[in-house]
């Protein structure tokens, strides 16, 4: 009896802890600028960016078709998509030379740990047309998002981390891993040159 007292107990415990950890993320997590290699030239940052994605009308148009054909309530997806244009983004290019000596594009926007863990969730579960599953890299899953108006050379990839959804546009398709490896703090990112 003392056996099972003790087992439901710290079941209970490991449940409060994981539920904790993923809904309060704390906020040096959540910096854009973790994700973003510390040689980049940041092209824009702003805390409420609605107007700059406004630009890209791809999004709210595929998530309504994908809503019609599959029987999806369209206000899930535009909720998500409403989340990121509420949420501090920073766009920059990072010289990464790969195929071609492009340079790839980065987008980081920060997420709160509910809404990540949430986006993540949607994208598995129900994924708007064009975005499918690729090669995971170490614990993260990413996702690529393919559509006929990109050009030949633009590989985008993106990751829903602990408070940020990261993504890169660009000729090499493992240009993700880069950023990945940099908001895990394997490489210096714009956030430790300014803490510098």
């Amino acid at each position: 009896m003392t056996h099972r007292v003790l087992f439901v107990g710290l079941s209970l415990l490991l449940a409060a802890a994981t539920l904790c950890s993923l809904l309060l993320t704390p906020a040096a997590v959540q910096s854009r600028l973790t994700a973003v290699p510390a040689y980049a030239q940041v092209v824009y940052s702003n805390k409420d960016p609605g107007w700059f994605l406004s630009f890209f009308p791809m999004f709210e148009e595929n998530q309504n078709e994908f809503a019609a054909a599959d029987g999806i309530n369209s206000k899930v997806w535009k909720k998500s998509f409403q989340t990121l244009e509420k949420a501090p983004l920073i766009v920059a290019t990072v010289p990464f030379a790969g195929l071609g000596q492009r340079d790839t594009w980065v987008a980081v926007s920060e997420l709160g740990g509910p809404a990540a863990l949430a986006l993540r969730w949607r994208l598995m579960l129900f994924p708007p047309e064009g975005v499918s599953p690729a090669r995971p890299y170490a614990a993260w899953l990413i996702w690529k998002f393919e559509h006929p108006s990109l050009p030949s050379w633009a590989k985008v990839r993106f990751a829903v981390t602990e408070g940020l959804l990261i993504c890169s546009v660009s000729s090499d398709s493992h240009d993700i891993y880069r950023l990945l490896d940099t908001a895990d703090g394997r490489a210096t990112s714009l956030a430790d040159s300014v803490v510098k």
